[in-house]
């Protein structure tokens, strides 16, 4: 561990870019579990103008975030992450509670704690792997990577709107991991220079976004595949 802090990541990984992490993760899960009914009386109604409101704050909070970041403003940037830890949690949850309409409700809490831990797992993982592969993997495969991803997600979008959630959201979805699974690998590579560099609230978004994408990918899959049955 003293090896890996000194030597590949450096101390601002341990003891900045982790426990910030934890943190937004802890706020991530509560709010989801609070807004969904399953920590808490019962679920928060949210009207469609509530979600509206809340998705245009998301990305607001969201690029502010990664702005100040990218300045270096990493305590400010950290207090506008936390904002943003919240306001993801809170669309979140519409995902716990459309899985609670079409499987047993009794099974969605036991389903998203369980992709939540197989998410970080799989994260660590690959990032682990990419942090290995760090040397072989080129710059220039980011671009393809980028690309495909914005056709994948206004592929999933169009046939959502089109044709409704099912089937096609589990398509897109088995997809659409894959494809983070490459963008996990390639944050891995570049994360010793992105954490040498100052950006350690940088290595904070990345990772976090990471692990939530991954984990509610997982998640609609599961419920996709047990509401199949």
């Amino acid at each position: 561990m003293i090896w890996l802090s000194q030597r590949i990541l450096g101390n601002d990984f341990w003891y900045k870019t982790l426990p910030v992490l934890a943190i937004g993760m802890i706020i991530w899960v509560v709010f989801t579990l609070v807004f969904s009914g399953f920590l808490g009386a019962s679920a928060i109604s949210l009207s469609f103008t509530v979600i509206i409101i809340s998705v245009v704050l998301y990305l607001l909070f969201w690029i502010l975030t990664i702005v100040l970041a990218f300045l270096k403003k990493n305590l400010i940037s950290m207090f506008s992450f936390f904002g943003a830890s919240i306001l993801t949690g809170v669309l979140s949850s519409t995902l716990l509670i459309w899985a609670s309409t079409i499987i047993r409700i009794d099974l969605v809490l036991g389903i998203f704690l369980a992709t939540f831990f197989v998410g970080i797992g799989v994260t660590v993982g690959l990032l682990i792997l990419g942090l290995l592969l760090r040397g072989k993997i080129s710059e220039k495969l980011i671009y393809p990577i980028l690309l495909f991803g914005f056709l994948l997600f206004g592929i999933e979008i169009s046939l959502i709107f089109i044709f409704g959630y099912n089937p096609y959201i589990l398509i897109t979805s088995i997809f659409v991991l894959i494809w983070f699974f490459a963008v996990i690998l390639w944050d891995g590579s570049r994360l010793p220079n992105t954490i040498e560099e100052g950006y350690w609230m940088i290595a904070v978004i990345d990772i976090f976004l990471d692990m939530i994408n991954v984990i509610i990918r997982i998640f609609i899959i599961i419920v996709e595949l047990l509401s199949g049955e």
